[in-house]
């Protein structure tokens, strides 16, 4: 991010930042967006959250496969991940309230689309509405939060925001589960995606601020920024921009040992520790929730320190994740009930503290004009290297080392030593290692934790160069540099 030049005469043009950015207080306007935003990531991950909650009943209805029924859920991450870039391109060009509004409504009219689904390729086309729809959400919701909230109060918000996914998770797994069990699962879907529809009414009425209004630029140079826009040179800098890539990939690493951890957690405490289903549900229904809420809080008091400790942005996530090792061996190879869910619960609360201070890493060194593309390359990768195939890859390590011959291996004996030994999954199938499927997790969350350590050096100085070039004449409004003539 190369600063572009300053202008002659010292004079900012325009006037000052407002009084409530100088002094560090949100934007008018911030906390209604903040609970739009968190209101519609909260039906969000109920969505979610529900779709597995009721897969049994919904596949039985319409005649569907186990994995039939898993795809389900993996193309609606697909979908996020796919569109997120393209919501990203819109919102940083175009008006983001109306923008915000589409994406609402969108997923909204999916989310119902999929109460009303009488096939399996109508199912398929509502759920990947529902990714587009929650994608374009979503992005747009970060981009407005970040332009809204300075830095200090920024990470809190963020954190508000981020809360709605255990809260909608808890409530897609618990009331959500139940509420279908008590009708249809249809109805469960329709009660979710209907408030979506007055969410994408209220968003119309949300304030577009200045791209860049919380950094105390004054209005008329972040005006002049926002109509130039970003050019394909300030993107290949953001390419090469140590700390947001070391928290982008630090994210994506995490979100992959978050997504498989959460996804064979319930089948690992039904074969090796024998829960019964009903507590297996409150586990993951409530114990699981309440430890993301916990790392998300933490994650937000953490960025609430940016100001005066920038590098805390990332050395509390990167060591939060590595201490999250030990309590990864306790979940996998802990003797009794209470042992392992400490250490799951401990485990899933730490790995969370990643999230918002990655998205305040980001706030912090990409220029506002191109922070919609930046936040929705942030997901992408999320999804795309994280959560959506460390399922898969878990499964086959499970496998793997159920049978017989891998675990007669010298990395099987180690296993075994441990107490990482197969159990019979089923009359259906083999045996499976629960206990090494879980620990396939730790060389992620060991590089997680080193990528962000060594991002730390990096923040105070790239945070500057942001607020520099922010307050430099844009690259292509330089009045030494006129456009072309043709």
């Amino acid at each position: 991010m190369a600063v572009q030049g300053e202008e002659s005469g010292g004079a900012s043009p325009g006037g000052p930042p407002a009084e409530g950015v100088r002094r560090g207080l949100a934007a008018p306007g911030a906390w209604a967006v903040l609970a739009v935003a968190a209101a519609v990531h909260l039906l969000d991950s109920s969505d979610r959250w529900l779709l597995p909650a009721v897969a049994r009943p919904l596949c039985e209805e319409l005649n569907l496969g186990d994995a039939q029924g898993g795809w389900l859920a993996t193309l609606l991450l697909l979908s996020y991940a796919a569109w997120s870039p393209v919501a990203g391109y819109l919102a940083d060009r175009i008006h983001r309230p109306r923008l915000l509004a589409v994406g609402i409504a969108v997923w909204g009219l999916a989310a119902v689309g999929t109460g009303l689904a009488r096939s399996y390729d109508e199912l398929q086309v509502a759920r990947a509405l529902v990714g587009a729809g929650g994608a374009t959400a979503g992005v747009v919701s970060l981009t407005l939060i970040m332009d809204l909230f300075p830095a200090g109060r920024r990470g809190p918000a963020l954190a508000a925001y981020y809360l709605g996914m255990p809260a909608g998770a808890a409530i897609g797994m618990g009331p959500g589960a139940a509420l279908a069990g008590a009708t249809a699962w249809q109805m469960a879907f329709l009660l979710v995606g209907a408030p979506g529809l007055a969410l994408a009414l209220a968003a119309l009425l949300l304030p577009e601020p200045t791209r860049g209004r919380a950094e105390g630029i004054d209005e008329a140079r972040l005006r002049r920024h926002e109509a130039a826009g970003p050019s394909r040179e300030d993107y290949e800098d953001l390419m090469v921009n140590s700390s947001y890539t070391y928290s982008v990939f630090g994210l994506a690493f995490a979100m992959f040992a978050i997504g498989g951890l959460v996804y064979w957690l319930p089948a690992f405490l039904r074969a090796v520790h024998g829960l019964p289903d009903a507590r297996v549900a409150g586990v993951i229904g409530l114990i699981v929730p309440a430890a993301a809420a916990a790392g998300i809080a933490a994650g937000g008091w953490a960025a609430s320190r940016e100001v005066p400790r920038p590098r805390l942005l990332f050395l509390v996530p990167g060591l939060a994740v590595l201490a999250s090792l030990p309590l990864l061996a306790l979940t996998a190879l802990g003797r009794g009930e209470r042992a392992v869910l400490v250490g799951a619960a401990g485990t899933v609360g730490l790995l969370f503290t990643t999230i918002v201070p990655c998205f305040a890493i980001l706030a912090s060194v990409v220029m506002p004009n191109m922070r919609g593309v930046a936040a929705a390359v942030a997901v992408a990768a999320a999804h795309l290297l994280g959560d959506i195939w460390s399922p898969g890859l878990m499964a086959w390590v499970a496998g793997e080392f159920g049978e017989p011959d891998a675990m007669a291996t010298a990395f099987g004996r180690v296993l075994a030593a441990a107490g990482a030994v197969p159990v019979e999954a089923g009359p259906d199938a083999g045996p499976l290692n629960y206990a090494a499927a879980l620990l396939a997790a730790a060389p992620a969350i060991a590089i997680a934790g080193v990528v962000l350590l060594s991002g730390a050096r990096h923040l105070p100085r790239e945070r500057a160069l942001m607020l520099a070039t922010l307050r430099a004449v844009p690259r292509r409004l330089h009045p030494l540099k006129p456009p072309t003539q043709k």
